[in-house]
């Protein structure tokens, strides 16, 4: 046998071979850990229904969040998909510059 060729095909012997495997797979699911709203976070599609006042583009559906109800049409849905895509961004930088730390490095005076 070749020095490199120490084990043969079927001989597994790493750690996912050993059976039974414990990873916690009877834990219970936990939304609280993601935040106190993200368990009411959801959308109910509407079809067929009439804009309010000035709008003139149809509501699509209804953002439940929080216990509260908001109809949107689709030009708000993409209003709220860029808002909350910019404050992650700015979440994110903020973080790479030390904002979110007790002592950062430089302090705004406003």
């Amino acid at each position: 046998m070749k020095k490199f060729n120490k084990t043969r095909r079927g001989d597994f012997n790493g750690p996912g071979n050993q059976l039974p495997i414990k990873h916690n797979q009877k834990k219970p699911f936990n939304p609280g850990r993601y935040g106190s709203v993200w368990g009411t976070i959801r959308f109910e599609q509407e079809w067929g229904r009439i804009p309010m006042g000035d709008a003139t583009q149809p509501v699509i559906g209804r953002l439940c969040l929080d216990g509260k109800q908001i109809e949107l049409t689709f030009t708000e849905t993409n209003k709220i998909i860029d808002i909350l895509r910019d404050a992650q961004h700015s979440h994110n930088v903020g973080v790479r510059l030390g904002q979110t730390s007790d002592n950062p490095g430089t302090k705004s005076f406003y």
